[in-house]
């Protein structure tokens, strides 16, 4: 047989010959001992204990609960209740009127259980506890109108929220 021809020839696959020897030390079936440095290898671990070693995991569970905060809560309290600040450990609503802040507050155990449980997800180890201020809805400006200012004037009697 001609030199040219001799790639052409089958060589017989590691499942079908298992006596085919692949070196020394090796498995018949493996092409090397074990995983090496080259291998990928999933980045999660190494982005908790980055997360962790700078402090962030708190902020992230922070950020991870507004995120999902339509979820957590449900869409029609979602909708009246915006999140204005957050921070580890404390978390302000805004609500869309006077009326929702009250219901707000009635329904904070229901929300604050709903939370909780959330943190624990995005961090079981040691979440924290969160507490929610409950803020009534932001207040228009009297100051300017079609008429001015006026002078002496208490304003609206509603006090929003």
């Amino acid at each position: 047989m001609a030199a040219w021809d001799a790639p052409r020839r089958r060589r017989p696959r590691a499942d079908e010959d298992p006596e085919l020897d692949r070196g020394p030390g090796l498995a018949p079936g493996r092409d090397r001992p074990g995983p090496t440095r080259f291998d990928p290898r999933p980045g999660g671990a190494d982005l908790r204990r980055a997360f962790a070693e700078r402090g962030w995991a708190g902020k992230l569970a922070m950020a991870q609960l507004v995120v999902r905060w339509s979820k957590i809560v449900g869409p029609q309290i979602a909708e009246h209740a915006e999140i204005v600040s957050f921070d580890v450990g404390r978390l302000e609503l805004r609500a869309s009127s006077s009326a929702w802040a009250q219901q707000l507050r009635l329904l904070m155990p229901t929300i604050q259980r709903a939370v909780d449980e959330e943190m624990r997800r995005a961090r079981p180890r040691n979440p924290p506890r969160v507490e929610i201020r409950v803020l009534g809805p932001g207040a228009p400006s009297w100051t300017r109108g079609r008429f001015g200012p006026v002078r002496g004037a208490r304003g609206p009697r509603d006090t929003y929220g």
